[in-house]
């Protein structure tokens, strides 16, 4: 079953359209024996040279949450696990493992992570990815200020947080 990719589906601005294309490829994944999807790409669309925009919802925090919380609901109501990935400012493929994006607090809390705020506190997603690239020099899948203090104990995150494939460092 061939789907829009993110950003065309959030070109729609319909988070109930998002909600059924969720439940489709959540129903698929089930019927492949898939337990986790990888999906949906929560990253913002900040940087055009950026290979994996097409998967993201878009550059606005708001419409990307919107978007966000109807896909991944619709997955999981499918017994699938959805994975916001990639937490955070994944901006380029290339040289990724060393890219290093400075961000100020206030544009962490209202740019970048609205839509994965809304993943876990309205949609209830089963797992986060963190993503390759460093943020504020720390690599994500060691970075305690995002994955303890903001995603398990500011937003009560339970779920299964994931490195990306060999994004581990230490």
């Amino acid at each position: 079953t061939a789907m829009a990719a993110g950003i065309n589906l959030a070109a729609t601005w319909d988070a109930a359209l998002a909600e059924r294309v969720g439940r489709e490829i959540g129903r698929d994944a089930r019927a492949k024996g898939v337990h986790f999807l990888l999906g949906p790409g929560l990253n913002i669309y900040r940087a055009p040279m950026n290979g994996r925009n097409f998967e993201y919802f878009g550059e606005d925090p708001f419409l990307a949450s919107r978007m966000a919380v109807g896909y991944i609901k619709g997955v999981q109501s499918q017994g699938v696990s959805a994975t916001a990935k990639h937490l955070m400012a994944n901006n380029s493929e290339f040289d990724r493992h060393n890219t290093d994006s400075i961000i100020d607090e206030r544009t962490l809390r209202e740019i970048y992570l609205p839509a994965f705020e809304a993943a876990v506190k309205d949609a209830h997603v089963g797992a986060v990815m963190d993503s390759y690239n460093l943020v504020n020099g720390t690599h994500l899948t060691q970075n305690s200020m995002l994955n303890s203090e903001i995603l398990k104990q500011e937003w009560g995150f339970a779920g299964v947080l994931m490195s990306d494939w060999f994004a581990t460092y230490d």
